[in-house]
């Protein structure tokens, strides 16, 4: 297996629909001035890419997930509509989300091979020279795909560290203790911090207080009882459960060294 970054932008997934696959692509190119490699799975998806001006693309294949792809048996077909209409066709793409964050590595291994098998019986017919695919959670025993899309990884969250995955924590959001309430005989005391369900992706939980316990978000706050209890202004760094929508939520992320910000980084396709 080759790992290596995306060497030019890849758009993962067909555009939805005439409005937003002839939007995309061009805006991809206009930030990029280079080249891209679009994912079809249709006839509308791979008209999308020749009225946007994309040459080559990617067949995107249903290996497992009920999401984008085309079926296995199709992919060859589709293929070929592709280069008729003078696009390149550069290989194939699949992805087994529904596997990423199964707690038993062995069977996460087992049912991946399943899921390349597919993948790889598309590419038979496909052709081309990649064969992209796998993620976060199957990085390490998906060994059919000569491109892995591991995203998560980079910040993680508590999902995927929940997994056993061998990566650290590198993302948290700040957010300030705003109101304390003290234990008060059988009623334990809490602490509430001032990031809610608009700073968090949710789907996946809630998220955590490190040496705390959340007991639930509302709007614009998390309620938490901590081992340690904090005083009111106190900061706190909440981990998220799902890193994806939660940086999605925010305008900026800042890179830290401790306590200190070495740098600040712009959220730049904050609301796609």
């Amino acid at each position: 297996m080759r790992w290596r970054a995306w060497p030019r932008p890849v758009w993962h997934g067909p555009a939805a629909g005439q409005r937003g696959a002839r939007r995309a692509p061009p805006r991809c190119r206009r930030a990029v001035r280079g080249r891209v490699t679009l994912a079809i799975d249709s006839e509308q998806t791979l008209r999308a890419a020749v009225d946007g001006g994309v040459r080559e693309v990617l067949i995107d294949v249903n290996i497992g997930l009920p999401r984008c792809g085309i079926a296995p048996a199709r992919a060859g077909a589709l293929a070929d509509a592709a280069r008729a209409a003078g696009l390149t066709v550069r290989g194939v793409m699949g992805y087994e989300g529904h596997l990423q964050m199964l707690p038993d590595e062995a069977e996460r291994a087992r049912l991946t091979t399943e899921c390349t098998d597919r993948l790889r019986a598309a590419h038979a017919d496909v052709g081309g020279e990649i064969v992209s695919g796998g993620g976060t959670g199957t990085h390490a025993v998906n060994t059919a795909c000569t491109e892995i899309q591991a995203g998560s990884y980079a910040l993680m969250d508590t999902a995927y560290t929940a997994a056993r995955l061998p990566f650290r924590q590198a993302l948290t959001v700040l957010s300030t203790v705003v109101s304390t309430t003290a234990p008060d005989g059988d009623m334990p005391g809490w602490a509430v911090a001032d990031a809610g369900l608009k700073a968090f992706g949710m789907d996946h939980g809630n998220p955590t207080v490190p040496g705390g316990n959340v007991w639930f978000c509302a709007d614009e706050h998390l309620v938490f009882a901590a081992d340690t209890p904090p005083a009111t202004g106190d900061r706190v760094r909440i981990v998220p459960a799902h890193v994806d929508p939660t940086v999605a939520l925010h305008e900026r992320m800042h890179v830290v060294e401790g306590d200190r910000v070495v740098d600040t980084w712009a959220v730049d396709l904050r609301g796609w």
